[in-house]
């Protein structure tokens, strides 16, 4: 058996050693409704997610946050999107539920959808 370090077990937990820094990540949406009625589902992107063929480059760098539930979030212009069959439309932005597990589920949404379910504005912002 191994001897007792000094300071005993009741050391701090400390962050993770990695080789590299991990990357930053972003909250591009955070809203007090309920993700499934955010934007229109998508079940023929959703299959193909299931199958990796639509998914994001990297999970969870940019993120929605709804109710407490966090989604993934990629571009249709390509930002944080890995889509080799250009099945994207580029006015669109989706959310990945599960992104990375066969029960993927996408929703897509549009700018100005957005900007309705951002709550997460400032307080002097104004209304045009």
């Amino acid at each position: 058996m191994p001897p007792v370090p000094p300071g005993g077990y009741d050391l701090p937990l400390s962050p993770p050693v990695v080789q590299f820094p991990l990357p930053p990540q972003w909250v591009m949406i955070r809203s007090s409704q309920d993700w499934r009625h955010a934007g229109t589902f998508e079940k023929e992107l959703s299959k193909a997610c299931a199958a990796r063929q639509f998914r994001e480059q990297m999970p969870l760098r940019y993120r929605a946050i709804f109710k407490g539930e966090v989604l993934g979030v990629a571009f249709g212009h390509g930002l944080n999107l890995h889509d080799p069959k250009k099945q994207a439309n580029r006015r669109l932005i989706y959310l990945f539920r599960n992104g990375d597990s066969t029960g993927c589920t996408i929703v897509s949404i549009t700018n100005e959808d957005v900007r309705v379910l951002n709550d997460a504005q400032p307080a002097g912002a104004t209304k045009r």
